[in-house]
């Protein structure tokens, strides 16, 4: 069975419908196709659009804007008790902020924390 692939209106979500035939499916359907906006090349397009749409995503993507700038600073090689000076915050909120850091990302080690944002952060 071969798949179609639409692209409804300009949002960035797409539906894969099964049909008999893509070349049927163009036949019988004409305009109506090209209406719904029929993409010529799926994968090609779908790809990009999902470049789009991780282009659109911040660099810290699973973590908040606050556990980002705790993570720089982690990174940076500053203590969970100059990160709370720094920030203004208590160390157990710091401390707080590490531990789901670590959590979200799955990582155990600060020098692993710091590879990440390396390899996050764009350049």
């Amino acid at each position: 069975m071969n798949r179609r692939t639409f692209l409804k209106a300009t949002a960035a979500s797409a539906v894969v419908l099964a049909t008999a035939g893509v070349s049927a499916a163009l036949a019988q359907a004409g305009g109506a196709a090209r209406e719904r906006r029929l993409l010529t090349d799926p994968q090609r397009e779908l790809a990009h659009l999902v470049r789009e749409g991780n282009a659109m995503r911040p660099w810290f993507a699973p973590l908040t804007a606050r556990q980002a700038h705790v993570s720089e600073l982690v990174a940076l090689g500053l203590t969970n008790t100059e990160i709370a000076r720094h920030l203004g915050t208590s160390v157990r909120t710091t401390d707080a902020h590490v531990a789901n850091i670590f959590n979200k990302l799955d990582l155990h080690k600060r020098k692993q924390l710091a590879e990440w944002v390396v390899r996050s952060r764009p350049s």
